[in-house]
């Protein structure tokens, strides 16, 4: 059941796409952004982390504001393993079970496994926003709008529903993923957010099947932070 729910999404193939003649604020009108009104998330889901030669199933907590992102993980007898927390620049990673701590610069860091999705801010990755003025042109075939940003990313979207379905970055971002898809789409509160995300790394190596199992809008939330033992190693990068 899990690996069902937890498919992998099915990458758009970039052919087809000419010229639209929509305009992009009318299109970027249709797409749900909810930056000033979606402030915390907190919820739970499953994970399948996959690399060259080792497949992970984990149980992921998380809280998640606009500044800040925790996660606990659990392994699948629910275990804890460890803690993360991402400020958006740097990731600080509680390992529980060797007890050690290392804080990682998200765009200088090697990141790997469930790192990769820890290293995101699961708010602003669940509703990822597009700002208007980024917008260098909107192609179209078929089935798919794709916006070209100035950054270099590429953004395809639903013409059903115009949702976003994936989300490609350039290898000069630095950021640490290459591409994010998104299904499963779901009315939670009035949002409509997505229940399936697939994270695939910054090299291609890796990915994360995420499965979003509960999710509370605008939850209060405590101060995001982790606790590390005082007898605990303390790594930098």
């Amino acid at each position: 059941m899990l690996f069902s729910a937890c498919r992998t999404a099915k990458p758009i193939e970039n052919t087809g796409f000419s010229r639209s003649d929509i305009n992009a604020s009318e299109l970027l009108s249709q797409i749900p952004d909810y930056t000033n009104t979606l402030h915390t998330l907190k919820g739970k889901g499953k994970a399948i982390v996959s690399e060259p030669g080792n497949t992970e199933r984990v149980t992921i907590y998380f809280s998640s504001s606009r500044a800040k992102s925790h996660i606990t993980v659990k392994n699948g007898v629910g275990i804890e393993g460890g803690q993360m927390l991402t400020d958006g620049d740097t990731l600080l990673v509680y390992n529980k079970i060797d007890n050690y701590a290392r804080k990682i610069s998200i765009k200088e860091g090697n990141l790997s496994k469930i790192n990769n999705l820890a290293s995101l801010n699961i708010l602003d990755m669940i509703n990822f926003s597009i700002k208007g003025e980024s917008i260098k042109d909107v192609l179209e075939n078929e089935n798919h709008y794709l916006l070209n940003l100035d950054s270099g990313a590429k953004v395809y979207l639903n013409k059903e529903k115009t949702m976003i379905r994936e989300v490609r970055q350039p290898k000069t971002s630095k950021l640490p993923y290459s591409k994010i898809m998104y299904d499963g789409y779901s009315t939670i509160n009035g949002y409509e957010l997505p229940r399936r995300i697939t994270i695939i790394s910054a090299d291609e190596t890796s990915k994360v099947a995420f499965l979003v199992q509960s999710l509370e809008t605008n939850p209060p939330l405590e101060e995001l932070s982790i606790e590390i033992p005082g007898d605990a190693t303390v790594y930098n990068q």
